[in-house]
């Protein structure tokens, strides 16, 4: 009797014992509920920042080739405000929409932009014949046929200075179909938003911020500003947009250049 009893209080004993070392293992075998991290979202913040530009009266300007939108040129960025643009980002980004529909009169292609060109500002320039526009220096020359945005590839343009964005309709042509003059910052203001700019990049790499949120964040900082230019061009950097931002990037151009 007292035999069976020193085995079952040996056995209840190792069970005793057994109890939390399995309990102790499952924690590593069976999956574990994890409180979910809320990491913030960026939907809808795309279209806010640029939701002033849907506006009857946007921030943003295009120059519009003609009465007939979907049928003409239309220059977005830069643009013609009331007073000259003016751009922080020293490569700046060229954006346009071609048409899309031949000239009803005549058999003439659909008119898009082939070569483009960046020259200093001639002030004389609003007075200049095709013949004297066909003798300016151009900083740089690049040719676009099927594309409708482009960063400057030259070299940086210098604060400052003001300068004339050309389109032309064939790569052979000397010409420009159209011009939009465009100034980059002063150079103490530039440096002031140069420090500004790497703060908040810094500042969001802290936070873990994938490559969009970063861009989302520069361009709200300058729309903000009023620095549409380089709102757009933030906007276009991304590489792996997201569904928004690259639904936002296609739908835009539309809308500025045929309200």
């Amino acid at each position: 009797m007292n035999k069976n009893i020193l085995i079952l209080r040996t056995s209840t004993l190792s069970v005793t014992r057994f109890i939390p070392l399995f309990i102790g293992l499952s924690f590593f075998f069976t999956p574990q509920t994890v409180t979910a991290q809320i990491t913030p979202t960026i939907q809808g913040f795309w279209n806010k920042i640029f939701k002033p530009a849907r506006d009857p009266q946007p921030p943003i300007k295009p120059r519009k080739g003609g009465s007939r939108p979907k049928q003409s040129i239309c220059l977005i960025s830069p643009d013609v405000p009331s007073q000259t643009r003016i751009i922080w980002n020293t490569k700046p980004l060229f954006i346009w929409h071609n048409g899309e529909f031949q000239l009803s009169r005549g058999n003439q292609p659909i008119r898009q932009v082939k070569k483009i060109a960046v020259a200093t500002l001639d002030s004389k320039l609003d007075r200049q014949t095709n013949s004297q526009r066909n003798n300016q220096k151009y900083l740089s020359t690049q040719i676009v046929a099927g594309k409708q945005s482009i960063t400057y590839q030259g070299e940086p343009l210098k604060p400052g200075q003001t300068y004339t964005w050309l389109v032309f309709l064939t790569q052979e042509a000397t010409a420009p179909t159209m011009f939009v003059n465009f100034k980059i910052m002063e150079a103490n203001q530039r440096d002031r938003i140069t420090i500004e700019l790497k703060r908040l990049e810094q500042l969001q790499r802290q936070k873990g911020a994938n490559p969009e949120t970063i861009a989302l964040e520069k361009t709200k900082y300058f729309a903000d500003k009023g620095l549409w230019s380089d709102a757009l061009q933030e906007a276009y950097s991304v590489l792996k947009p997201s569904s928004e931002l690259a639904q936002l990037r296609q739908d835009l151009p539309k809308q500025l250049c045929y309200q």
